[in-house]
């Protein structure tokens, strides 16, 4: 007996509900499985896209990414447990693996290296930055390894800050708070910062560390004429190597001994201000790398200061530096306060000057004599002076290159001019460069349309467009619509919180080389700067394009200009992006490929989540397909199918889908199955051969017993057909004579769970004929562009992920071929009439 006798026999046998309710159960698995499977390929595809470079995020999304791949991964492998009766424990074993493994990636960290508190500026190089921090290592390097004066002083290490926070036990308190802050939850992140802040400013620092910096700083007030006063500046991991980290962290000029350890600990307490915050998360450091180091050096009575650029940021193919330059000390050379000289020097000559702005500069800053800084008025005669002489200018030209050429690549340089006319380096550090320039529009100024702007300097070269959205004051950026063109009348750091959501920056006053046109150009924000009234001329919400290219502003947008700009990933060199990056590399890529290759596709060779998935997917649709025939031991109720056709059917419901009022029969429209009804629609499509004048056997005859033939004693279930059935799903077995077609299909709203399984076995022909039946469902099949095989008169065929409607679709043209095949045996008696009937069905039916 066969199995469809042998299980339909067991039915009728078996104990009301029992069969019914097993069978729910697997089917529940079964959309347990699907669900959890479209949630992990959405959760796959959303990381996929981060790694675009066009999203913001943050280590706090990846390690909620893979949690969730975790969880619903865990759901889906349970689920095929549940489905298949627990043989795939294999499959679990792979996920711990696979699991273990990402997490590895995800969790590897930098350690803080223990080392001497402080360290003098004589030991350290490049080399050192997990040691003491970025602008310490470097400061260290051209003292030491290139030979540019560097003032003395030394570095309080990473090491330090480890043991103030473990003699406080802050590590695990600042460590919850910082994980749970999103970088999309800018609302709380002000009450986080003030949180981590006030912690640190509440901490002691250890004896030990006390007593090492007050140690140091005896050493080096003893190489100096008198006790000095000193500067004391952050030096972050990762601070001036790969990122700027520029005017993030706290600076405190003319320090007095007294106040080396609170300043310290203000310092330490800077790491998480709401902008250094915003900063570290965008870039994705983890909270066991915002290490803190500090810089320590005598303090320069500086009678100019200013900042040296070894290339001009929006002309860096120009063999020549750049340099501005204010009276008094440098925190109003960087700050976009005032309008310093610039120089653009070349390299050959050296010295020559290409082009200088000396703007009148009224204000500087000057060290007090009771400690920091105060404004005071610049002489009535250096208000409209140069701050620099020729030779002076060479000096920092001929800098410029010999820094260039040992760290080979372009530098950001801050110096100093003391009293005497010594110069001093005092920070160096990559220069942030924007990209290449963009293709030259037509013209400098497109006549068509209406210019707003058309001076200023540009920061950042590209183009941006999008409404304005007017910064008055430092509260308006919590409300900053993403897109929008940020227009101000000063240049900010705090800027740096909506970078990643900005069009482009103008402002009224700024410098290029200040702190925030160094952020602008990390972010790659095309940005105008000095334009002098922009808040007058553009209104809030006003459309504009910004061509950063040409200092122009035009109202409306102008896509051939917006056409013009590179594409850019941001985010490539940092550690969020790298980390994701590594992250997806064991849960994206696909290695089981053939699902027929039963050695390659098996839990062992699972690499990744997305091999787990596969598998998982792949094998629920076996578990189902082979449900009805295979698991049926015992049995529920079930129902015949009144359908008024000559074929005999047998309704399993597995919940909810059969109308109320239905008995032992029920009408095909009283069944509420969606690919039932599809399917349903193609087999009733056809013509069905009616009675035959007696003595003369109709069509339908050959491939279906009628009720009389059984009641005689034919065999009942030969010609039994029977069909497991949810609202979602079909598992249909049609026998129509010596024809047996199995069709399966799952068609939701959610592509991704969507897919149909076609199978044909045939007999009671000649061989010739059994094999042009095959050849034919075979080349429609083909037609209807599904995935199939065929062994001899044995076929499969499968199709995939396609929109519910284009499924329905399908599975209403294999009811029609089920029908249409059913009825050709006896005329397929050449090859040639194959090939018509072939393109009869598809010219009929397919090409509808």
């Amino acid at each position: 007996m066969t199995t469809l006798k042998r299980a339909w026999q067991r039915l009728t046998r078996a104990t009301p509900g029992k069969t019914q309710a097993e069978l729910a159960e697997k089917y529940t698995h079964f959309q347990a499985l699907l669900s959890a499977n479209n949630q992990v390929l959405t959760l796959m595809a959303d990381m996929e896209e981060k790694l675009s470079g066009d999203y913001l995020f943050d280590l706090q999304y990846i390690r909620a990414a893979v949690s969730q791949l975790h969880q619903e991964t865990g759901k889906l492998v349970d689920a095929l447990n549940g489905l298949g009766g627990n043989r795939y424990q294999g499959l679990s074993e792979a996920l711990a693996r696979v699991s273990r493994e990402v997490e590895e990636v995800l969790t590897r960290r930098r350690e803080i290296p223990v080392a001497p508190l402080v360290i003098d500026f004589e030991a350290l190089n490049a080399t050192m930055g997990d040691v003491v921090g970025g602008k310490n290592a470097n400061l260290g390097e051209v003292k030491n390894r290139v030979g540019l004066p560097v003032p003395a002083g030394f570095a309080i290490s990473t090491h330090a800050y480890k043991v103030f926070l473990d003699h406080n036990h802050l590590a695990a308190r600042l460590t919850a708070l910082l994980g749970h802050w999103r970088l999309d939850d800018l609302d709380s992140l002000a009450r986080v910062s003030e949180d981590l802040k006030q912690m640190i400013l509440a901490a002691q620092v250890p004896p030990a560390l006390e007593a090492a910096i007050t140690e140091a700083y005896e050493r080096l007030a003893a190489r100096e004429p008198r006790r000095p006063r000193v500067a004391m500046r952050s030096s972050a991991v990762g601070e001036d190597l790969t990122l700027t980290f520029a005017g993030q962290y706290a600076t405190y000029l003319n320090v007095d001994p007294e106040s080396l350890i609170s300043r310290y600990k203000d310092i330490v307490a800077s790491l998480f201000t709401p902008r250094a915050l915003f900063y570290y998360k965008n870039k994705g450091f983890k909270e066991e790398e915002m290490a803190m180091g500090v810089v320590v050096m005598p303090m320069i009575q500086a009678r100019a200061s200013g900042v040296l650029f070894t290339r001009q940021p929006d002309a860096a193919g120009q063999e020549a530096a750049f340099i501005n330059a204010v009276w008094g000390l440098g925190r109003y050379a960087v700050g976009g306060v005032i309008n310093p000289d610039h120089y653009l020097v070349a390299y050959q000559p050296p010295g020559q000057v290409l082009a200088q702005t000396i703007p009148p500069k009224e204000v500087m800053l000057v060290c007090r004599p009771q400690g920091g800084e105060v404004e005071v008025p610049v002489p009535p005669e250096l208000v409209n002076a140069p701050c620099l002489d020729q030779g002076q200018i060479t000096q920092l030209v001929a800098w410029a290159a010999t820094l260039e050429a040992h760290f080979a690549k372009p530098q950001d340089v801050e110096w100093a001019l003391d009293e005497t006319g010594a110069l001093w380096l005092l920070q160096s550090r990559p220069l942030q460069l924007p990209p290449p320039k963009a293709p030259d529009p037509p013209a400098r100024t497109l006549k068509d349309h209406a210019v707003l702007i058309d001076h200023g300097t540009v920061a950042c070269r590209g183009v941006g467009a999008g409404p304005v959205f007017l910064v008055r004051r430092d509260a308006d950026l919590k409300n900053f619509p993403a897109g929008s063109v940020l227009v101000a009348r000063h240049t900010s750091t705090k800027y740096v919180t909506v970078m990643p959501q900005t069009a482009a920056i103008i402002t009224d006053a700024g410098s290029p080389t200040g702190h925030m046109a160094l952020l602008a150009r990390e972010f790659q924000v095309p940005t105008i700067l000095n334009t002098g009234n922009a808040t007058q001329i553009l209104e809030s919400g006003q459309v504009v394009t910004v061509d950063a290219n040409y200092n122009n502003v035009y109202a409306g947008l102008i896509p051939e200009l917006l056409e013009l700009r590179p594409k850019q990933n941001d985010l490539a060199d940092s550690p969020v992006f790298q980390t994701l990056k590594n992250v997806v590399k064991q849960i994206v890529p696909l290695n089981l490929i053939n699902p027929e290759d039963d050695a390659a596709f098996s839990p062992s060779h699972c690499r990744t989540i997305h091999d787990i998935v596969r598998y998982a997917h792949e094998y629920s649709m076996r578990e189902m397909f082979r449900l009805a025939e295979n698991e049926i031991d015992t049995a529920g109720e079930v129902v015949d199918l009144d359908s008024g056709l000559p074929i005999k059917v047998r309704i399993l419901d597995l919940g909810g889908v059969l109308k109320r009022g239905w008995g032992r029969k029920v009408k095909p429209e009283q069944v509420d199955s969606l690919p039932f009804q599809a399917f349903w629609k193609g087999l009733t499509a056809m013509r069905w051969a009616q009675a035959a004048p007696a003595g003369v056997k109709s069509l339908s005859s050959v491939f279906v017993k009628g009720e009389a033939e059984v009641a005689q004693g034919a065999d009942p279930w030969r010609d039994q057909s029977y069909v497991v059935l949810a609202k979602n799903y079909m598992n249909f077995s049609i026998r129509l004579g010596y024809h047996l077609s199995t069709v399966e299909a799952y068609i939701s709203d959610q592509v991704n769970d969507n897919y149909l399984t076609f199978g044909f076995r045939g007999g009671g022909s000649t061989p010739e004929r059994r094999e042009r039946r095959a050849r034919l469902i075979e080349a429609i099949i083909d037609h209807l562009h599904l995935n199939h095989r065929r062994k001899g008169e044995l076929i499969e065929a499968r199709l995939a992920k396609y929109p519910a409607e284009q499924m329905a679709q399908r599975l209403t043209l294999l009811g029609k071929l089920t029908h249409y095949t059913k009825q050709l045996d006896m005329v397929l008696f050449s090859d040639s009439i194959v090939e018509w009937y072939i393109k009869d069905f598809v010219q009929e039916h397919v090409g509808k």
